[in-house]
């Protein structure tokens, strides 16, 4: 494993009820990468993270952050589904707190811990709203904002933009990779959106099959800061016919 590597799956394959859902996937990220995981619905990728989140421990197959066995073991990366699921009888800042909370800091510390990155975020003045309060997009900045909360190494994020608007979700894309850029995070993107994965990604893992195997990894050459209308030059649909030659297989 290279020094820059933060997280290596290796051979990992996962058996629900006699049926193998995934077989033989091996993916890595390095700090401060975006890697897709890019395929079809039913073709492993939430079991993928699961497995890689310890909620579930993998038949057979190796977890590694920073070089350490963290199989089957949870507590060691954030994870994000698609929706938001804050919590609606709370507070914006106790919605961020609270995995600080659950990890047994008092509340006033934690809030303050959590506070002290609102404006980072573009939360900043959104404090003492309610989720109802915020817009789709802010909302989607405060569950990204948890989710840093509880991990600051590795983020599994589970399509969280695709409930959004064109317009919304476009604008929080490009936030998200300041975001990531400016701290450092390393993210696994879950998308079945082929343009999501070219736009957003370094490299994209296709996923395909029942069980799900990776398919092929393709590297997208293009610094992710130089990529401003990218979908519409001949080089993206280049990375677009391989990727989805890869997802036909």
């Amino acid at each position: 494993m290279t020094e820059t590597r933060r997280l290596t799956v290796e051979n990992l394959t996962m058996e629900l009820d006699g049926n193998t859902i995934i077989e033989d996937v091996s993916i890595s990220a390095d700090r401060g990468e975006l890697v897709s995981l890019l395929g079809m619905s039913g073709s492993g990728k939430t079991t993928l993270f699961n497995c890689i989140s310890g909620i579930y421990d993998p038949t057979k197959g190796k977890v590694f952050l920073d070089g350490r066995d963290i199989t089957g073991t949870t507590g060691n990366m954030s994870y994000m589904l698609q929706k938001d699921m804050l919590l609606p009888h709370k507070k914006i800042i106790d919605n961020v707190a609270l995995p600080l909370i659950i990890r047994g800091e008092k509340k006033e510390a934690a809030r303050k811990k959590a506070g002290a990155h609102f404006s980072r975020f573009g939360l900043e003045g959104t404090e003492e709203y309610y989720p109802a309060q915020l817009s789709g997009g802010m909302r989607q900045r405060a569950a990204l904002l948890r989710t840093y909360m509880f991990s600051d190494k590795v983020a599994l994020l589970d399509e969280p933009f695709s409930a959004l608007d064109t317009i919304t979700r476009r604008s929080i894309q490009s936030w998200y990779l300041d975001i990531m850029k400016d701290i450092n995070l390393t993210t696994l993107f879950i998308t079945h959106d082929i343009n999501e994965a070219i736009l957003l990604s370094d490299r994209i893992y296709v996923m395909t099959g029942k069980p799900g195997r990776i398919a092929g990894e393709v590297p997208v050459a293009l610094p992710r800061d130089e990529r401003d209308n990218f979908d519409m030059r001949e080089e993206f649909l280049d990375y677009k016919r391989r990727l989805m030659d890869l997802m036909s297989r």
